[in-house]
Formats: structure tokens, C-alpha cells, sequence
């Protein structure tokens, strides 16, 4: 049976695009180009070391927003999430005067760009002298650079068949250290684990799959040790030059609605977004809270549909209130990438709605 979710494939077409010429300046334009996001935000946090040192991040945040910060010493404090996933204005103000924070970091969540109201306040912040960070990966198609923030960052590996890339966008990029290796090791392990899962798509060899699920588990906490900035390697960007990046918008897009308009809110589930003109990009998934998230997702698991919890805590100091603990402990993301058609949304909108 066809997988729906967990890493995307790597076949012997991508594969021969490693072998193609390098082209890979890590500065292009406003943008430097890392293998991993993380790096993009220990470049900006490394440009002021000699400030406060104080950071205000998202409650409702992924711990490698964190760790940069945490690996320079910097104090960490969050603000308030609500539960459909826009800024608590009046507590980021709150917090913003009372911390005076040298940097800010924000999300803009699945698709919901920043609302006015939310760039009002970050401009008072602005005002104080704070140096604000917009990370994009979770709207990574997203044309909107507003004019309040100092930086944009984003990850492109949850987006597309990459096994790394990140960037950090500019409009000066003075001060900021330009990475000159790829992490070699961490994206050839990427790679094998890619291509063994679409050598799995091929075989549907159990065997294969769980060779390539260790292997990207192993990749992963490799990196997740010590921070060092590396470029984006020369494999992804020329798998990026391939990708047919119209049908990955308007795929997204269409997944998304045909979920919205026929999973039936209940008790037991509840959309995150609740009006899709809020949508005003492209989503990284269709997100929803579970009552009963292990159960729900056991469900999909058995039907071999594989939904991620976004984000697991590894620090308690997110956990501020229990609106953000609500967020934590039942978001589930339903995915809705280019790989999948109106049949594989069909296949989720039956288990959610309570078939067997």
C-alpha cells in the first residue's frame, strides 16, 4: 500500500543530479543559502553577541528555533500563542516591554501570513530598538517580506525531496558569517535514507523502510548536538532548480480545501484555521486538534498514512500557559504535499470522519 506522509523518496533520476556541475555560491542576491535553517538563525544570533543577549521567541515554537540561542548563551522568553495560531498581541507587548529583548522571532503558521493588527504591534516592538526575525518555513511561498522585519529564515526540507536547505534572507547582509562547506555527512546520510525510500516505493520491501527510517533518525540527531553553519548543498539546490514549483502551490492548496470542506468538525477533532480566507499562501500541512492525538494517529498509521505531531516539547519553558500547552499536547498535521492527489485526501477525510 502506497505511503501517505513521513520524508519524501530520492530516485535514480535525482541521483544523477549529483554528479552535475556545482554552482553553488552560498550568497545569492539578499539570500545566503545554509544547509539547515537552525544555521541561519546562529548567524543572525551570532552578528549580536555583543547586544542584551535577550531573545523573545514563540511559546508554540520547534526546539531548533531555541537551540541556536541557547548554544550562545542567550536568555530565552516566550510569548503567548492563541489557539488558532496568532500572536497574543496584548502579551507580546507585555513581554516586549518588560524583557526588552534585542531580538524578536516570529511565525507566521500553515499558510496564515501575518495579519495587520500582528505587524501593528511588531512595529511598536521595532520602536524600542529590538531587531525582529520572521522564520517563513511554514509559508515558504510566501511573497510577503514586511517592512518591520530585519530578517527572513526558512527551511525548505519538510517542503520538497532536499536533504538539506535552509536560507536567511537580508536587505544587508554586512556582519553576517557566509558558510564555504557543506555538511557532507549529514546529507549523504539524507540522501541514503531518501533513496532507500523510494527504493521502498518500488519493492515495498519492509526491510528497506526501516533501514531508511533509521538512517534519516540517525541523520537527524547527528545535527541535533552542536550548531555550525554550513552552505546548502550542491545536490539540493539542483533538485530546487528541478521542482515544479506552480503544481506544489496549487497541490497544496487543493488538498487543503478538499479537507477543510469535508472533514466533519467534531468533539473529538477540531480545524486549527477556522476561516480559509486566512489561507493566503501556501500550507506546509492541513493541522487540526485530537482529542484522543495517539489513538487518531495510530488510526492513520494502520491505513499507512503518517501525520507528524509539530511540535514535541523539549523545553518546558514554552509551556507558559494552558492555552499553549492545549496547542502542544493535540495538534496533529494532516499532509497534504505535492506527492498526494484528491484520492489520498479522499483515503484521510474517511478515517477522520470516523471510518474504520
Amino acid at each position: 500500500m502506497k505511503d501517505i506522509g513521513s520524508i519524501f523518496p530520492l530516485y535514480d533520476e535525482d541521483i544523477a543530479l549529483e554528479n552535475r556541475t556545482e554552482r553553488n555560491n552560498a550568497v545569492q542576491g539578499s539570500r545566503i543559502n545554509f544547509s539547515l535553517c537552525r544555521e541561519a538563525m546562529f548567524a543572525v544570533a551570532s552578528k549580536y553577541e555583543s547586544s542584551s543577549k535577550v531573545v523573545l521567541i514563540p511559546s508554540y515554537t520547534c526546539q531548533t528555533v531555541i537551540d541556536p540561542f541557547v548554544q550562545l548563551g542567550w536568555t530565552c522568553y516566550f510569548y503567548n500563542i492563541k489557539k488558532n495560531l496568532r500572536i497574543d498581541t496584548d502579551d507580546i507587548l507585555q513581554k516586549a516591554i518588560k524583557y526588552n529583548p534585542s531580538l524578536l522571532v516570529v511565525h507566521p503558521f500553515h499558510g496564515m501570513e501575518l495579519l495587520d493588527e500582528e505587524l501593528d504591534v511588531l512595529r511598536i516592538v521595532k520602536l524600542k530598538g529590538c531587531i525582529l526575525l520572521e522564520d517563513v518555513t511554514q509559508c515558504i511561498y510566501t511573497e510577503k517580506r514586511p517592512d518591520v522585519f530585519d530578517y527572513f529564515t526558512g527551511s525548505y526540507r519538510k517542503w520538497f525531496k532536499v536533504p538539506d536547505g535552509g536560507f536567511l534572507e537580508a536587505k544587508n547582509l554586512k556582519g553576517l558569517s557566509i558558510p564555504s562547506e557543506e555538511n557532507h555527512s549529514f546529507v549523504q546520510k539524507q540522501t541514503d535514507a531518501m533513496f532507500l525510500r523510494g527504493n521502498y516505493f518500488k519493492t515495498s520491501d519492509e526491510n528497506i523502510k526501516a533501514i531508511s527510517i533509521r538512517l534519516n533518525k540517525e541523520a537527524v540527531k547527528g545535527i541535533g548536538v552542536q550548531i555550525e553553519c554550513h552552505r546548502m548543498s550542491a545536490f539540493s539546490i539542483n533538485i530546487m532548480e528541478k521542482e515544479n514549483h506552480e503544481n506544489s502551490i496549487q497541490t497544496r492548496f487543493d488538498n487543503y480545501k478538499y479537507l477543510y470542506y469535508h472533514i466533519k468538525e467534531s468533539c473529538e477533532l477540531q480545524f486549527v484555521c477556522k476561516n480559509l480566507d486566512e489561507v493566503t499562501t501556501a500550507p506546509l500541512y492541513f493541522p487540526i486538534y485530537v482529542s484522543n492525538r495517539s489513538a487518531f494517529q495510530r488510526k492513520l498509521a494502520n491505513k499507512h498514512i503518517y501525520a507528524p505531531v509539530l511540535w514535541p516539547v523539549q523545553t518546558k519553558d514554552v509551556l507558559i500557559n494552558e492555552e499553549v500547552e492545549y496547542i502542544y499536547s493535540h495538534i496533529l498535521m494532516l499532509p497534504i504535499d505535492q506527492r498526494y492527489s484528491i484520492d489520498d485526501m479522499i483515503k484521510i477525510v474517511e478515517l477522520a470522519n470516523g471510518k474504520d
